[in-house]
């Protein structure tokens, strides 16, 4: 099945992330992050203009962490901290959130692709409704990815389309 929303490739996402992180920023593919109940990861949703949710980003609390942590220089022991634990300050969360504002372009790189914003960050799997589910467990096309922010160390991020 094809996507309305291009699937992310590695060279795009590596551009967007490179500007905040710098060159040495490393992106490999990775593996699907799970999404059970348990599992300790956000889910920022992206809906279309008619507000319908239609994409989604799935980070780690090591991407959270250390993402967020490395563009505010918090230290990198307070985010290896934050990554176990999931207690992230607000500059994170904040940051996490800008972040994932961002990526928003890694979805409309073609001139033809619909326009989508970012609406929610969902704290875990759990607290998504019903309306976003079918995008995170039956999405038509995913991208996994492991980032090495440097300094701070290795998170991941899946992105799904519909």
């Amino acid at each position: 099945m094809s996507t309305k929303h291009p699937i992310p490739e590695k060279d795009d996402l590596l551009q967007i992330l490179a500007m905040l992180y710098g060159d040495a920023l490393k992106l490999d593919k990775g593996s699907a992050i799970p999404t059970d109940d348990a599992s300790k990861c956000m889910v920022a949703v992206y809906v279309n203009d008619n507000n319908e949710p239609v994409t989604a980003c799935i980070c780690n609390h090591e991407f959270i962490a250390f993402a967020g942590a490395a563009l505010t220089m918090i230290p990198a022991g307070g985010a290896q901290d934050a990554a176990k634990s999931g207690d992230f300050s607000e500059m994170m969360l904040g940051n996490h959130h800008e972040i994932m504002n961002i990526c928003s372009r890694v979805f409309m790189k073609t001139s033809n692709a619909p326009h989508l914003k970012l609406d929610k960050i969902y704290s875990k799997p759990a607290e998504l409704p019903d309306g976003v589910k079918p995008i995170v467990l039956e999405s038509a096309g995913r991208a996994d990815f492991t980032v090495t922010i440097p300094g701070y160390g290795d998170g991941a991020m899946s992105f799904l389309c519909t």
